[in-house]
């Protein structure tokens, strides 16, 4: 009797195991309807904008693309050299169907810009992807006469409402500008100027400035800047920025007495998200950024201007100074974090123009080389130990600058959490913090979808 149960078992379970069916939720890659098929245009410096814009019959220039794509569509500009004046983009994508036009090959496609007095690109709609495209300056452009925030500018990206504290949208959002290489003009006003909330500059190289004005949640991040922008600064959040981030920049001033990275800046006040009030920047951060003065005198590396609740932290800067200093209409500096950074002086002071009120949290900065610095509780001495402080800016051992941080903890303009604990090379900083822009002891970012659940059942 007992043999039969236990064979009678084994056979039920064998025709549940032959019955199981498995069952999966949608994830974060699959979707519940069919995705909306992209269409695909091409551009060639042989076509004719009197084409189907197909790979076999391209449109000629990059100006037709704007004018006919729509939300989905992507545009491939090939290879070769497009002379055109403004190219102006007014469709609108979405947040899952942007507009995009990319280079078929990096940088290989050329705009060679004749816009004059205008951007290079003009976006004035959301959603709008520029990738892999290299932009110059036509030796046929007629250069503005009183070089502006929009003349030359190889991407401009316009709001549609100036965001004020009745009304904090830009309108137009969503810009994107990524791995374009940005050749240097004196034509230029900057490099990319954005006006649009959450837009994201990243994986350029740019010989012009790039800037952000008055927008939310706008990030720059992984760029080569190599010069700067008609007014002589690198990288700049401006005009009432909220929740600016700037990570994983490297920045070379090579202007005299330039500037480097500025929280806030110098605008005029009817630009101003809060006028009365005179501030640049909100809740905005700088962090793994790398800033070297190489124009063989003073500038002004990183630091605020007339921002409110922001923080410079794990930066390292080679040579210049570090600042607090007013905005354009005189507000100074409210309540700044300037915590885990590598300072290392040429000669001489590291302050520049220091002016703030509220709170000041400066502490745990390793300042080498440097006279007058902050009153730090914490300060870290002594020679960093970077493996080459020009090129490669991991710690070495015996550092001082291991394990002798402090974490951060970085809140937004709305009391959200900007997420601020991962380092240069994308490693989750543990606790305690090392100094500058690389962990030398941290967690692998865990990148992994999460596994779609499973239900089984037995029929």
């Amino acid at each position: 009797m007992s043999t039969f149960t236990h064979v009678t078992k084994v056979k039920r379970m064998t025709c549940v195991l032959a019955t199981i069916s498995i069952l999966t939720f949608p994830g974060p890659f699959m979707s519940t309807s069919p995705a909306a098929a992209e269409r695909l245009f091409y551009v060639s410096p042989s076509g004719d904008d009197s084409n189907p814009g197909i790979e076999e019959a391209p449109w000629k220039t990059i100006g037709k693309a704007a004018r006919t794509l729509v939300s989905g569509d992507t545009a491939i500009v090939m290879d070769g050299t497009y002379t055109e004046g403004e190219i102006v983009f007014r469709n609108s994508g979405t947040a899952s169907e942007p507009i995009t036009l990319r280079a078929q090959n990096k940088h290989l496609a050329i705009l060679s810009s004749t816009s004059g007095c205008s951007p290079n690109i003009s976006i004035s709609a959301s959603h709008v992807t520029i990738e892999g495209l290299r932009s110059s300056i036509s030796a046929s452009n007629v250069p503005c006469s009183s070089v502006n925030s929009a003349s030359g500018t190889a991407v401009r990206c316009w709001s549609a409402s100036t965001p004020s504290t009745s009304n904090q949208s830009s309108g137009h959002v969503g810009c994107k500008v990524r791995g374009m290489l940005i050749d240097a003009s004196p034509a230029r006003g900057h490099g990319v100027k954005t006006n649009q909330d959450f837009s994201l500059v990243e994986n350029c190289v740019s010989y012009s400035g790039i800037e952000a004005f008055n927008n939310t949640g706008t990030i720059f991040r992984n760029n080569i800047v190599l010069g700067s922008d008609a007014w002589g600064t690198s990288l700049v959040a401006k005009g009432g920025v909220r929740n600016f981030q700037a990570y994983n920049n490297r920045v070379h001033i090579r202007s005299a007495w330039g500037y480097g990275i500025v929280l806030g800046g110098a605008s005029g006040s009817q630009w101003l998200y809060d006028p009365p009030s005179g501030l640049e920047a909100y809740n905005s951060v700088a962090y793994n950024n790398v800033v070297l003065n190489e124009n063989g005198s003073t500038a002004y590396s990183i630091g605020m201007r007339g921002a409110k609740d922001s923080a410079i932290f794990n930066n390292v800067m080679i040579g210049g100074y570090l600042f607090l200093s007013p905005g354009y209409s005189g507000s100074p500096s409210m309540n700044p974090t300037i915590k885990n950074n590598i300072f290392t002086c040429l000669s001489g002071n590291v302050l520049g123009q220091w002016n703030y009120t509220g709170t000041l949290s400066a502490d745990y900065n390793n300042f080498y080389n440097c006279s007058a610095s902050p009153t730090q509780i914490h300060p870290i001495i002594g020679n960093p130990l970077f493996i080459d402080s020009q090129s490669d800016w991991h710690l070495t051992s015996g550092s001082p600058a291991i394990g002798k941080g402090t974490p951060i903890q970085m809140n937004g303009f709305n009391g959200e959490i900007i997420t601020v604990n991962m380092d240069r090379d994308g490693k989750v900083r543990t606790v305690p913090w090392d100094l500058g822009i690389y962990a030398m002891n941290a967690a692998i970012a865990d990148t992994t979808a999460p596994a779609r659940p499973i239900i089984v059942r037995i029929e």
